[in-house]
Formats: C-alpha cells, structure tokens, sequence
C-alpha cells in the first residue's frame, strides 16, 4: 500500500504518520485513502475491542500498551507486516520489545493465528486479547525485581543462558525507565527531547548487544513457551469449533468465548451446541438449501434510470468557452502566449488566477450501476407441528440457523415465530434492541409437536410487520403445508398491509405436494424434497419452484 512504509517505521502515535506520493496523484490519493481506512480500522478496534486489555493497570506506560496493541492489531486482524526499515529508530521507542516481535514473527504458532484471523474477525480478535497480556507480562516479569525471577520463571537454565538472562533483564529495565521517562516529561510539558537522546542511543546499541549474543534466541524461545503453548492451544480450540464460536459470538456479543472453551462442553449447553454444530453441518451440505436462503431478503436496486447523462467526465462534444488553469483544453491564441517572451510571463500569471480561455468539453457518461437499497429486517414463520418431525424439522431449524447468522451478521433485525395450533405460539426476536439468543438456542432443541393453524401464524406476521423495528420487513413460512388459510378477515389485512410496507413472502414447503393456500399470498413458493442420512446431519435436498403448471398437474393427480 502507497505510504503505508512511512506509517509502519514511524514509531510514533498514529497521529504523527507522515505519507509518501507517487507520481500518479489518482494512485496515490486512492493509496492514502487506503491507509486512512486502515488506520481508522485500527484505532476503532483498539476502543472498542481491546479496550479492557489496554486498559488494565501494569507498570507498562499505556500510551507504549497502545503502539504494541496497534503493531499486533495490524499483523494479526488485517495482515498488514510492521516492516521495521531502520531498527535503531524502533528501538528508540519500543526497546525491548524489538527482539520480542522478531521471535513472534519467526515462531510456528504465529502463521497458525493469523491464518484463524483471517478466517474470523472474532477470532482474530480473541487471540488479541490472549496474546496482548502475554506479552505485556514477559516485559514486566524480567524487569521487576519484585516479581517472580527470571532463573525462577525459566526451567533448567544452562549456565551460558544466565548471562543473557542478564543482559534481557538489563534491557527490559532500561525499557521501562525510558518508557516512564518519557510518559512523565509528557505528563509535565517538559521537552525532554535533548535528555532521552543519550540514553535511546545506549539502549539501541544495548540491544543490538544482545540479539548478538550466541544463543539469545533460544532464550527467547524459553521465555515465550508459555506464550507458545497457550496461543496453539487457542488455535486448536478455534479450528475445532471456529463457526460455532462466531455464531456464539452474534448471538452473545457481549460476551468473551475465547476465555469461555471449556465451558462449552459442560451441560445443557453442550447439547445446544452439538445440536447447532449439526444444524451448520446440514446447511453446508444443501446446495438447494443455500440458494433459498441466499436469494431471500436479497438487495433491491434502484430503477436504471439516469445511469447515462451528461457529465463532464464525458469528453465528446464542445459546450462553451471559459476561464480555468487547465491546460488540457486550451484555445491556440492562448498556447500562442508561449512563444513570446513577454506574453509567456502573462500566460503564466492567467494559469495562476485561472484565467486562461479553455475550451469545456462536455459528453455522454456512464455513470455507474443503479444504487443499492439496504437489506431490510426479515420475519421467519415455523410451523411447528407434529407433522413437522423428523427430516422437515431438521430442515426448518437448519435454515433459521443459516438464517439468523446472515442477518446478524449483516446487523439486520430478525424475528423467529414458531406456530403449531391455535394457543401454541412463541416470538424469538434477534435484534440490535432485544436478542433472545438463550431460547434460540433453545429453539434448537426444541421437539415439534401439536397441530397446525395458518390463520394464527398470518396474523402474528401481521402484528409484527407494523412494529417500528420490522416495518418492510420480508416473511419466510417454513411449513409442511399441511393446514389451510381460511380467514378471509386476515387475508384482506394481509394484502393491504403488503402493499402498504412493500413486503414479500417466501414459502417453503417442505416434503409436501401442497401449499395450503399460502402459494396464493405469496411471491415465490417452494418445494423442498429431503432425505436425511443415518446421522442426520446430511442427506438429499432438492429444491423445486412452484408454478401454476405444477399445481394443476398435481390438483389432477390427485382427483
């Protein structure tokens, strides 16, 4: 990225970055803008997400807590490399942590976290919260003589391995004066800019000193094992169970689950998470499956209209004459301007004020595809009843999971009801307002059993469509269709409501040649054929759209 080298070897706040331009001024802006959004990207990570572990009280200055948590942001969430050009300048500000880093960089367990973090934001940012105080840990530990000792904290130590346990606890102590140092002349407005450069020169070589040593990094490796051992077990753990970890993290966001493994394996929860594992592995497997579910609540796009107009982007045809610094679309008598030694002189001054006589050229310009209109909230129906058992109701649960993950992640409100008879009804609302995961998970769980009523379920979806959070809002039926609409009251609301809010209905019907009335409410039906394996996490899934054609044939079939 374009001047993202000045930002990487400043090792200054973010604040202090400088930028580097190419010649190609388009290039460069669309570099910098980059840069920008990373930074940004970075900083909202920091007070958002890693708050709490900066913030926690050590004998580290917070400020230098910060630039650590910035290097280890950008490695680790966004891939970015610190690319550290000029060691001595590093070291001036992180000290001891130079040697740190390049031993992180260089361990086997770092491509493992990245790689996860690439997979997952959550978990890019929960091995952030692991790793951070690991760190802030090894460079208080072996400066504080206070605290455990290093001989103590290391095993077995080779007698060579005591004189670079020296030298580490020298550097990390010099680290830490010149870290507080700097934090107090801040704090009292003093330009300590002419006292600390003697001392950041003795430690730059002091360190150096000691990356020289013959065998300083295999003391390093010991000193990090810990780190080693904790991050590989939290990479293990990840890839283990890396989407249930992120639909926990939707369902649950204020929550920390990388501190909470074991915890999933205790009851009830276990059972819900097998369950959701199970569900996720069904999901996956459904190709037909997927394509409903990605084709509802999808965007709508603006008409294309006045996507080709006139611009100034277009450059086909001459509209007027006018003033400006331009020298693309010059008149001759101006350009003629050059060739006089007294009126070169002039044409230059008129560049300056913008007075020179250009022609402006004007044209037909595409002006890009229509807009996008943002993705609305989403109104899932489940039919419930006891017909449902079995292979229908694994597929309605698999696909409210598929579901609920997409809508969460988008940040988009969703509402589950699940209907069975007449007074067996239950809301589960998903939303930035009230996020009922513990009875979606339960939901999961949940057996279907009881009858069946259309009406009941209409009329919820009715309520729910005029509520402020779901006004717009698409509805999804979930049914084996074995019910019919009969409410002629609750159909007329329907449409008007419909046409009122602009909203949809899909309907899936599944394992069944009928639609009970619902295919003629809704805008696109479907039949879903299911097979399950043995298991019950896989199996056959064919997913046939309904048309009046096929109706008919099957109303023949039938009489």
């Amino acid at each position: 990225m374009e001047g993202y080298e000045d930002f990487t070897n400043n090792p200054g706040a973010a604040s202090s970055v400088t930028y580097s331009f190419s010649e190609n001024k388009a290039s460069g802006n669309k570099d910098l803008r980059n840069l920008l959004l990373l930074q940004n990207q970075t900083v909202a990570v920091l007070e958002r997400d890693l708050r709490s572990v900066i913030a926690f009280p050590r004998t580290i200055p917070r400020p230098m807590r910060e630039k650590i948590a910035e290097i280890l942001t950008l490695e680790v969430l966004f891939g970015q490399p610190y690319e550290i050009k000029d060691p001595e300048r590093f070291i001036e500000t992180f000290g001891a942590f130079y040697p740190i880093l390049l031993t992180l960089r260089n361990s086997k367990p770092w491509p493992k976290i990245r790689k996860i973090a690439k997979k997952s934001r959550g978990a890019g940012i929960s091995s952030l919260k692991i790793l951070l105080p690991l760190i802030y840990e090894i460079l208080e530990r072996f400066s504080e003589s206070a605290s455990v000792s290093g001989a103590e904290y290391l095993k077995e130590l080779d007698t060579g391995m005591y004189e670079i346990l020296r030298q580490f606890e020298e550097i990390l102590k010099e680290t830490l004066l010149m870290w507080e140092n700097a934090e107090s002349a801040e704090f009292s407005g003093r330009n300590f800019q002419t006292m600390k450069n003697s001392g950041e020169l003795v430690l730059a070589d002091a360190v150096l000193a000691f990356m020289q040593t013959d065998g300083y990094q295999e003391f390093l490796e010991r000193v990090m094992y810990g780190l080693y051992h904790r991050i590989n077990e939290f990479v293990s753990e990840m890839e283990e169970n890396l989407e249930l970890f992120d639909m926990l993290a939707l369902l649950f966001p204020q929550r920390n689950w990388s501190y909470s493994v074991k915890e999933l394996k205790k009851e009830p929860f276990y059972v819900q998470l097998k369950m959701l594992k199970n569900y996720s592995a069904f999901f996956e497997k459904s190709p037909d499956l997927r394509k409903i579910v990605d084709f509802i609540g999808r965007r709508e796009f603006d008409p294309p209209s006045n996507r080709i107009c006139l611009s100034p982007l277009g450059k086909n045809r001459i509209q007027t004459v006018r003033f400006s610094d331009s020298i693309n679309n010059l008149l001759p008598m101006e350009a003629a301007k050059l060739l006089n030694p007294s009126l070169k002189k002039k044409f230059y001054a008129d560049m300056l004020e913008g007075k020179l006589l250009s022609y402006q050229l004007l044209g037909k310009h595409y002006t890009g595809p229509p807009s996008i209109k943002p993705k609305g909230p989403m109104i899932v129906l489940v039919d419930t009843s006891g017909s449902m058992h079995g292979a229908p109701q694994t597929l309605a649960k698999s696909a409210v999971l598929a579901m609920a993950k997409r809508m969460l992640s988008q940040q988009r409100d969703m509402k589950v009801i699940l209907f069975a008879s007449t007074n067996q009804h239950l809301e589960i609302e998903l939303s930035g307002r009230k996020r009922m995961s513990k009875k979606f998970l339960n939901f999961l769980l949940y057996t279907f059993g009881g009858g069946t009523d259309f009406n009941t379920s209409l009329a919820s979806g009715l309520k729910s469509l005029k509520e402020k959070d779901f006004q717009g809002a698409d509805l999804l039926f979930i049914t084996d269709g074995k019910s019919e609409v009969s409410d002629e009251l609750v159909l007329s609301r329907w449409e008007e409501t419909k046409k009122k809010y602009n909203a949809k209905i899909y309907s899936l019907i599944v394992s069944s040649s009928g639609a009970g009335g619902l295919s003629e409410i809704s805008d696109y039906t479907y039949f879903v054929e299911i097979e399950l394996d043995s298991e019950g996490c896989g199996g056959f899934v064919r997913l046939i759209e309904f048309t009046e054609e096929k109706a008919s044939d099957s109303n023949k079939a039938e009489n």
